[in-house]
């Protein structure tokens, strides 16, 4: 974050320009609401620029970060610039504040202030141990001279604090740390499958060193509460170059048992992101690991409860995995515009909140929560609309309960928002008003009119050949398994199709023995859908996912 500023400011440029980044093509799966003000710190007049070269006057409040105590309420904390600096004022410097919600993110009052004379506090990220204490990480800085990771801890949910220890630090005389620098940045704490405490951080003391490292993200642990710390721990560095400099880490332990860490690479890699994964959290790899398409400068990632991982960065908009990192997919719509260095939490079984610096018209941030809603399952039986399906290619309609479609070249609709997760279970009836076949897709993107004009996967039936088929799209068609049945017209059918860690299952009419068993893991991802055939109309209803 600290060498962040250029970056950010061409980031911002080419939003401006640009505007968002690509849209998906089906749009979800994360619908956004409404959203609530934690906090917005007024203006002043200020005495010139501080220590970072900023107007303090107007920057406001950035770097905010949450978490939910064992009592159900949050708390948040934010770096706020309300002074001069400690370059103007001995006493000055920035500080953190730490506002408390009761009532799941809604409403926010101010809890506590927290500043260091003469220092600059930022990087605030939160623990809470399992006594009930919590625990505040930041950076506390004098430019050039001073870098600490520090450690306040709360007895009292939050309202004080005092300090604990200190995690690392780099300290000399004024300006003996510069050029290059040589500090200690964005601490991130979370407790390891053995119940002790990590904390991975950006590190620039090894540029001194011999191999020589410009910065790499570190990691120490403690097994008394954050008391004192251990050993550094490498987690992402580049041996093949100096000048890279992965950094602003977070971490999240997986649902299978892995932990990720993912970390923005500036110098060498334009402060794209990375992520690396280890089975204990405490040994890595050498390397800087995989990047995350389409995401920028600033990462933060979480481990939904159904599985699902999610990512942001300062490019302002969610990817999702539905299979522990290996492929990402990008929800569409931007939680806000323009914003910096924000955080997401899950609030809800289906609600995500993303708290996040964002841009006011007054110059700097203000912090805002914008809450989120997870698509997990759906139905319709048609008795009313097919809204939120989009048609491609045919003559869709809505009439007598059902979905019909008269279709020339297997045209298709597809749900939009739509639940996109690894493992479900899609249900539909078909019925073939005429000879030919009708089917249900499901994991598609890139869906277009035309012939087989998707990725992702079918199962239908089909009169003419008397077939059960599953296949494979990719803007052209692999049959992957099929089985014979009688298929009459004018027929209802009851289809469902069981995905579970690309395992496919589809049955029709008896639903308790499958008529194909298949396994692939081509696609893992993608909105769900109804498909006609070639020159033949098809009815469908009583559409579900779960």
């Amino acid at each position: 974050m600290k060498k962040s500023f250029a970056f950010v400011m061409s980031l911002l440029l080419l939003m401006l320009l640009f505007g968002a980044l690509p849209a998906f093509a089906a749009n979800g799966p994360i619908t956004w609401g409404s959203s609530v003000t934690v906090t917005n710190i007024n203006t002043f007049t200020d005495a010139g620029t501080d220590a970072r070269g900023l107007h303090p006057g107007t920057f406001g409040a950035e770097y905010p970060r949450m978490i939910k105590l064992a009592n159900g309420n949050w708390l948040a904390v934010a770096a706020i610039y309300d002074n001069n600096g400690y370059t103007k004022v001995s006493w000055g410097g920035t500080r953190l504040q730490v506002f408390l919600s009761t009532d799941n993110c809604r409403t926010w009052s101010l809890a506590a202030t927290l500043w260091e004379d003469g220092r600059d506090l930022d990087n605030g990220q939160f623990a809470q141990l399992p006594n009930g204490d919590i625990l505040l990480a930041m950076r506390s800085v004098r430019w050039q001279e001073s870098y600490q990771l520090k450690v306040y801890k709360s007895t009292n949910g939050g309202s004080a604090w005092s300090y604990l220890s200190t995690i690392d630090e780099n300290n000399g005389s004024p300006g003996s740390l510069g050029n290059p620098d040589k500090g200690v940045y964005e601490p991130h704490m979370g407790f390891l499958d053995d119940g002790s405490l990590a904390v991975y951080y950006a590190n620039e003391k090894h540029v001194t060193g011999s191999p020589s490292y410009s910065q790499i993200v570190s990691e120490k642990i403690s097994t008394n509460g954050g008391a004192s710390w251990g050993s550094e721990i490498y987690v992402a560095w580049d041996p093949s170059n100096s000048g890279a400099r992965p950094g602003m880490p977070v971490w999240t332990k997986m649902s299978n048992g892995q932990y990720m860490v993912a970390f923005e690479v500036c110098g060498t890699q334009s402060c794209n992101i990375f992520t690396k994964k280890s089975s204990d959290g405490k040994t890595w790899s050498s390397g800087i690991g995989t990047q995350v398409p389409s995401q920028q400068g600033g990462p933060y990632i979480l481990s939904l409860s159904d599985g699902r991982l999610a990512l942001i960065s300062n490019s302002n908009v969610v990817s999702m995995s539905n299979n522990y990192g290996a492929s990402w997919y990008t929800n569409d719509a931007p939680a806000f515009g323009n914003s910096l260095w924000g955080a997401i939490y899950q609030t809800g079984a289906n609600e995500i909140a993303y708290i996040d610096s964002v841009n006011r018209s007054v110059g700097g941030h203000n912090i805002q929560v914008r809450f989120g809603s997870l698509l997990t399952s759906y139905s319709n039986d048609f008795a009313a609309n097919d809204n939120g399906w989009a048609r491609y290619g045919g003559t869709w309609g809505v009439s007598g309960g059902t979905y019909n479609v008269t279709s020339g070249s297997a045209d298709k609709s597809v749900l939009t928002p739509y639940p996109s997760k690894r493992n479900f279970t899609l249900q539909g009836d078909i019925k073939l008003n005429n000879a030919g076949q009708g089917s249900l897709i499901f994991n598609v993107t890139n869906p277009a009119t035309g012939t087989d004009s998707f990725t992702g996967y079918g199962a239908g039936i089909d009169s003419g050949t008397g077939t059960l088929w599953l296949g494979r799209f990719n803007n052209g068609y692999t049959q992957l398994s099929s089985a014979s049945m009688s298929i009459a017209t004018g027929t209802w059918y009851t289809m469902k199709v069981v995905v579970n860690e690309g395992n496919i299952k589809v049955y029709v009419g008896d639903m308790s023995t499958s008529k194909i068993n298949f396994t692939d893991t081509t696609y893992t991802n993608g909105t769900v859908g109804v498909r006609g055939g070639f020159s033949n109309s098809v009815s469908f209803d009583n559409v579900s996912v779960n």
